[in-house]
């Protein structure tokens, strides 16, 4: 009887469900779509994808709940500044205090949801006290860094997830169910959503968010009248102020929807017009910390001091960076996700529909992601760093991309209903392309490698991202490899046949010139170009950057300096990576760009073989295999 009962109880329990979900269908698939973008965004339970650009996105939250500040004063000379001094994404404001390089807007953002993880942080402390356990960490402490890292990854993978769903909506509106999901999941699992900004907490991360809360805004707003229409467009001007204070180079969006509104509404778009004083954050927190002269660009003055040539308007430029953007083996957008040049006809359909307001929004935003590329095609540094994987430059005009991809799936769909051809060969590639793109997005989010820094940092040899050799997808699948097949098993006896004997260093200095270690002369606080010459004498085979094991047992050289018997610290700079997969007797080489310590004076140069992750598992020491003195001069020396 009891059973019956239960039984019964879950039943009228399930019919509820049902019938809730029937008068909410849009609120079920979107709690669907947000619990599997979640789950699946954190299934590679990884923190490593990350990039010290968001150090202060993920710190300042925290440290104005716990220091009562929005300055980083309490961070002067701290961990941070270890093995090299200020780090580049920290500046000494000319008010005197110490702040971020970047807008305040990915932070504020962000607010609400580090507001819960701070209180967390109370509450498991005041937990581990009762229990007399360790206390959390302070901020500003190193060992709260792996705090800062795992709430910075929780962050994006909650925000991406909502951009995802509020994505789907936004389709929803125009499309059927089915072009709404699978545009949707595009968005989500083929493109760069997943690997960049579902990963760490990026400026790209909230500008995704922001630009597909105005679409849905604005496409809401057609379907509305009165109140209700001019509260969408008081909340989508908040999100276009928001938008600059978030990622400069994304203020172009601000720009091109304030140029809809006014051409569509007229005197009806005072409502967003007063919503765009939410780039008053922007502007105060620039003028507070870097004066009226940078109350536009803020901390990116100093990228202007140290860059004053960050752009260079060529045809030889234009060339590179327009074609390496796109279809470049290492960095282009295409390349990483084929699926989006279904956009392409896309934008045909949504040009054929040109005169409905749905339409000319749609071909404004595609307006200022055009310019926004173009912009890129004259920037020097167009890669976007040695620390993301794809082109994440590009990675902000996701949102109308993918949904450009929509009215080419509406049309298809709709031919294909009417034809029942089932071997409907555009259809087919469309798939095709659709798989590779979410299996090039899976290989990189469940792997890791510093395909970006090895053997030389990406902007020290651009040509890299042209190359079909060790490209940084076939880096990344190598390393995927070597995850499943484990190529070294016995960890501590390979170590100890871990062996070299290194032949000659040489520095290259400006002039491309290769100078014996022993004799060159390099300035404090240069970088330089190392090249080693080293002869594997173990019986233990390497495997070089190539093989993309990383820290799974790659073998590279670790390049100290010493003061005497003081162990100088450095921040990067201290590899030399190794090339090829040498046994015993075999010769190779080893690259790497070196920094050399901040103080002049005399130091001894060694170098220790290593294989990365095997040598520190099987708690076996380092072998140094080469040790020279060298002479490093001061900075002002001529």
């Amino acid at each position: 009887m009891t059973t019956n009962k239960t039984i019964s109880r879950l039943e009228s329990d399930f019919a509820k469900l049902k019938a809730k979900i029937a008068d909410y269908p849009q609120a079920a698939v979107g709690t669907l779509i947000f619990v599997t973008c979640v789950f699946v965004y954190l299934a590679n339970r990884s923190t490593t994808l990350t990039s010290s650009d968001n150090v202060t996105h993920t710190l300042l939250a925290f440290n104005w709940l716990e220091n009562q500040t929005l300055h980083f004063d309490a961070f002067r000379n701290g961990h941070l500044y270890e093995g090299g001094g200020i780090p580049y994404y920290l500046v000494e404001a000319p008010n005197g205090h110490l702040t971020s390089r970047y807008p305040i807007g990915t932070a504020l953002v962000s607010f609400p949801l580090y507001c819960l993880f701070y209180l967390y942080l109370k509450l498991a402390n005041l937990l581990q006290t009762l229990l007399a356990q360790s206390p959390i960490p302070s901020v500003t402490s190193p060992e709260f860094e792996v705090y800062r890292r795992s709430f910075g990854k929780l962050a994006a993978t909650l925000l991406s997830a909502l951009t995802v769903v509020i994505f789907y909506l936004t389709v929803r509106l125009k499309f059927t169910p089915l072009v709404a999901i699978l545009t949707t999941f595009i968005f989500a699992f083929a493109t760069g959503t997943w690997v960049i900004n579902a990963q760490d907490l990026r400026q790209h991360t909230i500008s995704n968010l922001l630009l597909i809360s105005i679409l849905f805004c604005l496409f809401k707003a057609e379907r509305s009248e009165g109140q209700y229409r001019r509260v969408l467009l008081l909340v989508a001007g908040l999100f276009c102020g928001l938008l600059p204070g978030v990622r400069i180079t994304s203020s172009i969006f601000s720009l091109a929807t304030a140029i809809y509104i006014i051409w569509r509404y007229g005197k009806a778009a005072l409502p967003f017009l007063l919503g765009l004083v939410s780039i008053g954050f922007h502007l105060l927190w620039n003028f507070y910390y870097f004066g009226w002269d940078n109350i536009l660009v803020g901390g990116y003055i100093k990228h202007l001091e140290e860059r004053p040539a960050s752009y260079a308007f060529t045809l030889k430029q234009f060339t590179t960076a327009s074609l390496g953007l796109l279809i470049s083996p290492s960095d282009g957008f295409f390349t990483y996700s084929p699926v989006l040049l279904f956009s392409i006809p896309g934008l045909y359909y949504v040009c054929k529909r040109r005169f409905t307001n749905d339409e000319k929004l749609v071909l404004t935003l595609t307006s200022a992601c055009l310019i926004l590329y173009l912009h890129y095609c004259f920037y020097l540094f167009w890669m976007g760093g040695s620390d993301s994987y794809g082109s994440r430059v590009l990675t902000d005009t996701l949102p109308v991309v993918c949904l450009l991809i929509a009215y080419f799936l509406s049309v298809q769909i709709i031919k294909q209903e009417k034809t029942r051809n089932w071997l409907n060969p555009v259809l087919a590639i469309f798939l095709i392309s659709l798989v590779v793109s979410t299996g090039v997005q899976a290989v990189g989010a469940f792997t890791r490698t510093n395909w970006g820094t090895s053997p030389l940092p990406i902007f020290a040899n651009k040509s890299r991202v042209w190359s079909l050799t060790d490209s940084q997808i076939e880096r990344h699948f190598r390393n995927l490899l070597a995850r499943i097949t484990n190529p070294i098993t016995d960890e501590r006896t390979y170590s100890q046949n871990l062996q070299a004997t290194v032949e000659s260093v040489v520095v290259t200095n400006r002039a491309g010139a290769e100078i014996a270690l022993s004799t060159a002369k390099v300035k404090a606080g240069q970088r330089r170009i190392l090249k080693a010459t080293l002869k594997n004498t173990g019986a233990s085979p390497w495997f070089g950057y190539q093989t993309g094991l990383d820290d799974r047992g790659e073998t590279r050289l670790r390049v100290r300096f010493y003061n005497g018997n003081q162990k100088i610290k450095q921040r990067g700079g201290d590899w030399l990576y190794i090339a090829g997969t040498p046994k015993f007797g075999e010769v190779t080489q080893a690259t790497g760009l070196i920094a050399f310590p901040q103080q002049a004076g005399q130091y001894r140069v060694s170098f220790e073989i290593v294989a990365v992750g095997v040598s520190e598992a099987a708690d076996y020491p380092y072998q140094i295999v080469a040790s020279y003195d060298l002479e490093v001069l001061p900075k002002a020396v001529k």
